[in-house]
């Protein structure tokens, strides 16, 4: 059974991420949540009207500013609790954005995997584009062919990656999609719970660096 603590801190995230969504660039996104338990551990699936069977997100419609377009947004999470068993960590995350509901390749899209296996970056970016003087730099015997949209940005690793209210921002200043009055104070309230979390879960992690950090900051306010 899936523990209570997992389930509620699960519910609340669910519905954070939802009005993020329809609060600045979306209508009617409906974030669903699935439970799995995948061996010893269990862990939450959540997207927009995820399928039960598939465990599929669907993409959901945005409003370009260029007309006669289309313009599709990709966005899910796997979540699970820490080794500690008490505060919610994201395991997977992706965000993306494609032509049309079923393109297989798209602008660009953001992802995350913990402790990824493949030897990429944890936390990376893909960008649908090509460059010829990239193509010039691929070694023929090991890399014939590869494209820039293969290449694997690294974005800030498991701690210091952009949320998703980056990748909203950067929709709305690069004047791609429309958004709706007063989504900036939306996505900062957002960034802010987001880096608050991960500041916390970095000092957490690291606490001699905590308790260097307060033994500097009570003998400046002595001197």
């Amino acid at each position: 059974m899936i523990s209570d603590k997992l389930r509620d801190q699960t519910i609340s995230f669910t519905k954070e991420i939802q009005a993020l969504l329809n609060c600045t660039i979306a209508n009617h996104v409906q974030i669903r949540a699935v439970a799995l338990q995948v061996g010893d551990d269990r862990l939450f699936m959540l997207g927009h009207l995820l399928d039960k069977r598939t465990l599929t997100a669907q993409r959901f419609p945005l409003k370009p500013r260029a007309p006669k377009v289309e313009l599709w947004m990709d966005v899910s999470f796997q979540l699970r609790l820490d080794a500690e068993r008490e505060h919610l960590m994201v395991h997977k995350s992706f965000a993306g954005l494609f032509g049309s509901k079923d393109a297989k390749h798209g602008l660009f899209h953001y992802d995350y995997e913990r402790d990824k296996a493949d030897g990429y970056p944890d936390a990376h970016l893909q960008v649908g584009a090509s460059s010829e003087f990239f193509e010039t730099l691929n070694d023929p015997k090991c890399d014939p062919g590869r494209s820039l949209a293969q290449l694997h940005f690294p974005v800030g690793g498991k701690r210091f990656r952009p949320c998703l209210e980056d990748v909203i921002e950067f929709l709305a200043v690069e004047r791609i999609a429309q958004t709706k009055d007063g989504y900036e104070k939306v996505i900062e309230a957002g960034r802010e719970r987001f880096r608050r979390n991960q500041l916390m879960a970095a000092m957490r992690r690291d606490p001699a660096t905590v308790d260097a950090f307060i033994a500097r900051y009570r003998s400046t306010e002595k001197a």
